[in-house]
């Protein structure tokens, strides 16, 4: 999983991130660019949008741009049924004349296009499309990137404000859907906000609010722990509240228990029945849904563990062990969702709103294998657009779980990872990646999730793997640190410029701080270990996989296997460039003005008193390493001339 991030913000967005949005100047010959010549570029390209020249749009890009997350872009340009957009409801216009112009180098400049976006009976909205245009060695001005993030999102948005425009009601929402909406408003009389309502076996519950909402605090963007604005209860179908509104979460309903509703409260949770009865007191710190004929649930309290019954009694503390509650616990290892598992409909109190929501179990929210929300396809609504809805939300077991190696004798975790995969309906891609792992500290007695980034390309959205390597592996490198090696993603381009990287073992320091799971190492190197540790063979023994364009621009994968001279070389110069050196041969400065984005330049002629003791060993180690390899050109590394 990118992180996303950020995942999806407000609305499902389509971007094209071709590489970094800063691409440096590649072209050795290019003459500069003129404000002018660009203009004019940029006008012939939206004559060809007004056309609908689907193939005559493509050419105005770079050969390694090509593909599908481009077609969607200029199809959306183009905004036009006949060519393959058969949502363009609405007028949008390019308006090239007011564009900004800002030059990065010579050759390479960032513009800004407003974009206007009408229709009738609509008000008239603006949003912006920067491209970073370069002009080539024969002259030719060519978009190498694009930043569509704001342009996408409000196109989504004002294209389910036109559709809606064209139907009814009636013809959108359900029947329930539409009592829904009156009953909530009728209940606003009492509450400040009714957020959401669930419906089950044709009965409608309300999730109210007293106080000042906010989605953004809720859905994770602000985690800070101070009491929030807003607290949250439930309504039932009687309209009498069942919970009283005095929550941080309340969680869907059935979604722990059948029939019982989770709910929290300063991080403390606990348990109610739908006829507001309170099952378990909201002040337990974890709780362990469990398949197990007597007790239905391991709750911690503190340092203290409890069973939860079959009768819905706690016990007296028990010597209850993680990793035994990990076998157990409910959900299994590998699951899929398309909607909520309980077959509840839980629906936004909006017509602007579409998906319909499902709010997991706290423990699967802990364990980072779901978020706090998740937004699926809405079989109640029709002739909308479903904002940030998912079709499918795929999380995988790849290792469940495996004992760390220790490598001072005292091994005192059990490891779990995990991918997921996140399908989009018409989102930025059309799939995301993550990854997540799950640590058992045997010691403490206690467990720990952290995310892991194992996509490190420049490209949006989730690099699919091609198969050929996948690694995991955990060491222990003290009893509070952890050495974590993963196959991962990448598109580093390596020194021929056809040549990419496209998969290699990336390893993750994890160490174990209050409470918390966190990564300890902070730098840009790709291979951050050279940095930070003295290499031997185990940093390099490993899957990477070779890929090269072709004239057409897609890739293909050349090698797989054991590590190749050519990413030894760009090992060993990511040292140096990290330093700002300034390299004889000019392709190594390419490289890595584009792999470091902005953070590298080329000025230091020499970096060897800035090299610490541990860059200087791992250089000569690497040097050992290339003299066993083939031969290579005396220009491709990093001090010859």
């Amino acid at each position: 999983m990118k992180t996303k991030p950020i995942i999806i913000a407000a609305v499902a967005i389509v971007v094209l991130a071709i590489g970094a949005y800063f691409i440096f100047f590649r072209g050795k010959n290019a003459t500069s660019a003129k404000e002018g010549e660009i203009t004019q570029f940029l006008k012939n390209f939206n004559r060809q949008v007004e056309k609908g020249n689907l193939d005559s749009l493509n050419h105005y890009f770079a050969n390694r741009q090509k593909g599908q997350v481009l077609n969607t872009l200029l199809t959306t340009l183009i905004n036009d049924p006949k060519a393959g957009n058969p949502e363009a409801v609405f007028n949008l216009r390019l308006d090239i004349d007011n564009s900004k112009i800002s030059f990065y180098n010579p050759a390479l400049a960032g513009v800004t296009i407003p974009v206007t976006f009408s229709g009738d009976h609509l008000t008239t909205k603006h949003s912006s499309l920067t491209f970073i245009i370069q002009k080539d060695e024969d002259n030719r001005y060519r978009i190498y990137s694009v930043d569509g993030t704001a342009f996408m999102s409000d196109y989504q948005i004002y294209k389910g404000q036109a559709w809606q425009k064209n139907y009814t009601d009636k013809e959108i929402y359900s029947p329930a859907t539409l009592k829904a909406f009156t009953d909530a408003a009728n209940l606003k009389v009492r509450y400040d906000s009714v957020i959401w309502f669930s419906h089950i076996k044709d009965k409608t519950y309300f999730y109210v609010v007293k106080g000042n909402w906010q989605w953004n605090y809720f859905n994770g963007d602000d985690k800070a722990d101070s009491v929030k604005a807003y607290q949250i209860g439930l309504v039932g179908p009687d309209f009498k509240e069942l919970i009283p509104a005095k929550y941080d979460i309340i969680h869907s309903i059935g979604s722990s228990f059948p029939g019982l509703v989770e709910v929290e409260k300063y991080h403390k949770r606990g348990l109610y029945d739908l006829s507001g009865k309170v099952v378990l007191p909201v002040e337990y710190d974890e709780i362990f849904p469990l398949n197990d004929s007597e007790n239905i649930a391991a709750i911690r309290k503190g340092n203290d563990y409890f069973w939860l019954k079959s009768d819905f009694t706690v016990s007296v503390k028990e010597d209850i062990r993680i990793s035994d509650i990990f076998s157990k616990l409910k959900q299994p290892a590998s699951f899929t969702l398309k909607a909520d598992p309980a077959g509840n409909i839980t629906e936004f109190n909006s017509k602007e709103r579409h998906g319909a929501i499902y709010l997991p179990p706290s423990y699967l929210v802990d364990l980072n294998l779901l978020p706090q929300i998740k937004e699926f396809q809405n079989p109640l609504r029709k002739h909308v657009y479903f904002d940030e809805a998912s079709s499918e939300y795929i999380v995988k077991a790849k290792a469940l779980p495996v004992k760390a190696v220790a490598t001072d004798g005292g091994n005192w975790f059990q490891t779990a990872f995990y991918s997921i995969r996140d399908y989009f309906i018409g989102g930025r891609s059309e799939f995301y990646d993550s990854s997540n792992l799950v640590l058992i500290d045997n010691k403490k007695n206690k467990m720990y999730a952290y995310a892991l980034r194992t996509d490190i390309s420049n490209e949006e959205g989730g690099a699919d793997y091609s198969g050929k390597c996948n690694e995991f592996s955990v060491n222990t490198v003290t009893d509070s640190l952890l050495e974590i090696k993963v196959t991962s993603t990448a598109d580093i381009e390596l020194y021929n410029n056809k040549t990419y990287l496209g998969e290699l073992p990336v390893f993750h320091y994890l160490k174990i701080e209050n409470g918390k799971a966190k990564e300890t190492l902070n730098t840009k190197r790709v291979f951050s270990f050279t940095k930070y540790q003295k290499m031997d063979d185990h940093f390099i023994n490993g899957c990477y996989v070779i890929g090269k364009l072709d004239d057409d621009g897609k890739y293909k994968i050349q090698s797989n296997g054991a590590i190749s001279a050519e990413v030894l070389r760009y090992m060993k110069n990511e040292i140096y460039a990290d330093y700002n050196y300034k390299f004889k041969d000019k392709r190594w400065t390419e490289i890595f003005s584009q792999q470091f984005y902005g953070s590298y330049k080329a000025e230091n002629t020499n970096v060897q008193d800035s090299l610490t003791e541990i860059d200087k060993y791992n250089i000569q180690w690497i040097d050992k390493k290339l003299k066993s390899l083939p031969v290579i050109k005396k220009n491709t590394l990093a001090l010859n001339n």
